[in-house]
C-alpha cells in the first residue's frame, strides 16, 4: 500500500551542502534546494546504475561468417565493469557523492534487485528486453528509507490540516566542510495531505513530476476468532487441517493442459526453422513465434493469477481464523533434488535406472503446490496481526498415532489411510498428521499437552 502526495516546495536548513570537486579541482557548496534535490537526485540514480551494471546477460559469440556458435554471459556494463564498491568506498572515490545519506545510497540495493526480478518476469511473460539503466533525461526521482533515529531521515512532521513536512537529514564529511560553516544540514520538502498517513517504511520522491509517496507498512489483518490448527502440507491435497478439512490449490483443467503442450510444441518447431534460417537469434525476429508465445505466456498468466489468488485468500481466512498455526518443517529444496545418474558399468555410455523420471514427476506434485509460497504468506499476516505461526520438526508425524502414541511405519496404509496396529484408531493419513503437529506446536508453546 502506498499514499501519494504533491509537493508544495523545498527548503533548506543548517549548513552548505558539499556538491563535489570541479574540473579545476576547486570544491563546490551550495544552498539552493532546488540544485541540492537534484543532487540527491543524481546520486541515487549513479549508485543504482552501479548494481545495475553487475547484471549479467547472455552475449552471442559469432563465427567470422558472422553466424552465432555459442552464448556467453557478460555484465550488462560490459566485460571491463570494476568490481561493485560499498556504499562507504563509492563515498570515498567519487566526491561528489561524500555527502549523500546513507539511507538514500543503501535503498539502491533493494530497489534494483525488485525491479531487476521485475523486469525479467516480463521479459518472460510478456516478450521484450533485459532491463537497462535508469536515465537522467527521462526521470528525477530517489528514495530514502525512513529512519526514526536522533537524526532521522524521511520522518514526517504535520504542520496543518491538509499540509505537512517530510525533513531528510545529512552531514558533510569533515574534510568537505565549508570554512566557518557546520556539517549538519536538513531539506524539508513540504507536501500537501489530504488524508492521515499511515506509518510507513520509505518515501519515494518523483521531482520531476513534484509528487512524494509514502510506502506504508502493511495493516493488521483482523482477527475473527483465536482458534489453533496444525496444518500438513501434501501433494494430494495442498492443506489439511487438524480439523479434518482438506485445501487443495487450483490446478490447470486437461484442457489447459493439453493447450499448452500444442503451444509448447509449436513454439519448438518454429524455433527449428528459425535456426535453419539465421541462427538462434532468428527467433526474437520471427513474429509467428512472437505471436505463438503471447497466447501461451497469456494462459500461463491466468493460470498463476488463479494459484496467487488461492494463496492470499486461504492465508488471510487462516490468519483472520486463528491465533496460532502450526506447520511441519519441510525442506522443499532438498525434498525436489533430483538423483544423479550413475553410469551402468556393464554398458559404457548408458546410465543405470535410479527412479530419475518418477523422482521427477513428484517433484512437479510438490512444486505445483506451492508448499513455501503458502508458508511465507502465512508467516507475513501471521506477525502482521500478532498471531503465531509455530514450525515443528515433521519428522515421524505421518507414522504415529495421535490417540496412543505408538510409531510406526505399518500404521500408513496407503496414501489416504491410516490404522493404528496397537490401538486400531482409524483416520485420514493426513489430518492425523495435523493433529501431531498441533500436538508438537502446543508443547513446543506451552499452550497444551501431547
Amino acid at each position: 500500500m502506498s499514499q501519494k502526495v504533491r509537493i508544495a516546495g523545498v527548503k533548506h536548513v543548517g549548513a552548505s551542502v558539499f556538491l563535489g570537486v570541479d574540473h579545476c579541482g576547486n570544491p563546490c557548496w551550495t544552498r539552493n534546494p532546488e540544485r541540492v534535490m537534484v543532487w540527491l537526485c543524481d546520486g541515487w540514480r549513479a549508485r543504482f546504475n552501479q548494481r545495475r551494471e553487475q547484471r549479467p546477460h547472455n552475449i552471442p559469440v559469432k563465427d567470422e561468417a558472422g553466424e552465432i556458435v555459442d552464448w556467453v554471459k557478460e555484465p550488462l556494463g560490459g566485460p571491463d565493469v570494476a568490481d561493485l564498491l560499498s556504499d562507504k568506498e563509492a563515498r570515498l572515490q567519487y566526491s561528489w557523492m561524500a555527502g549523500i545519506p546513507a539511507p538514500i545510497l543503501s535503498s539502491t540495493d533493494r530497489i534494483e534487485g525488485t525491479e531487476w526480478s521485475a523486469g525479467l518476469k516480463r521479459k518472460k511473460t510478456a516478450g521484450g528486453r533485459v532491463p537497462g539503466f535508469k536515465s537522467r533525461h527521462r526521470n528525477l526521482g530517489f528514495v530514502c528509507w525512513r529512519n526514526a533515529s536522533k537524526t532521522g531521515n524521511a520522518i514526517f512532521h504535520k504542520t496543518g490540516r491538509k499540509s505537512g513536512v517530510v525533513v531528510i537529514t545529512g552531514m558533510t564529511p569533515a574534510r568537505w566542510v565549508k570554512p566557518g560553516d557546520k556539517a549538519k544540514w536538513r531539506i524539508a520538502i513540504h507536501v500537501r495531505v489530504s488524508q492521515p498517513i499511515r506509518p510507513y517504511t520509505s518515501v519515494h520522491v518523483d521531482w520531476t513530476h513534484r509528487t512524494l509517496m509514502f510506502v506504508n507498512m502493511p495493516l493488521p489483518l483482523p482477527r475473527t476468532g483465536d482458534g489453533v490448527i496444525g496444518l500438513d502440507r501434501g501433494c494430494v491435497h495442498t492443506l489439511a487441517s487438524s480439523d479434518g478439512i482438506f485445501m487443495d490449490i487450483p490446478k490447470p483443467s486437461k484442457a489447459e493442459l493439453k493447450r499448452l503442450k500444442y503451444l509448447q510444441r509449436k513454439m519448438s518447431r518454429q524455433d527449428r526453422v528459425n535456426e535453419a534460417r539465421g541462427g538462434r537469434i532468428a527467433k526474437f525476429a520471427s513474429k509467428r513465434r512472437q505471436k505463438t508465445l503471447n497466447q501461451f505466456n497469456a494462459l500461463q498468466g491466468r493460470i498463476v493469477r488463479r494459484r496467487d489468488d488461492w494463496i492470499e485468500k486461504t492465508t488471510t481466512r487462516l490468519a483472520k481464523e486463528n491465533s496460532l498455526v502450526a506447520m511441519g518443517d519441510l525442506d522443499v529444496q532438498a525434498m525436489t533434488k533430483r538423483p544423479k545418474p550413475k553410469p551402468d558399468p556393464d554398458r559404457p555410455g548408458q546410465y543405470l535406472h535410479n527412479g530419475a523420471r518418477a523422482k521427477a514427476g513428484l517433484n512437479r506434485s510438490i512444486l505445483s503446490n506451492n508448499w513455501s509460497r503458502v508458508t511465507k504468506r502465512l508467516q507475513d499476516k501471521m506477525d502482521a496481526n500478532g498471531g503465531s505461526l509455530v514450525i515443528v520438526p515433521a519428522a515421524y508425524t505421518s507414522q504415529t498415532c495421535h490417540e496412543c502414541g505408538h510409531i510406526a511405519k505399518e500404521n500408513r496404509e496407503s496414501q489416504a489411510i491410516f490404522k493404528c496396529v496397537k490401538c486400531g484408531y482409524e483416520a485420514n493419513a493426513d489430518v492425523n498428521a495435523a493433529k501431531n503437529i498441533l500436538s508438537r506446536a502446543l508443547t513446543k508453546t506451552g499452550g497444551g499437552t501431547a
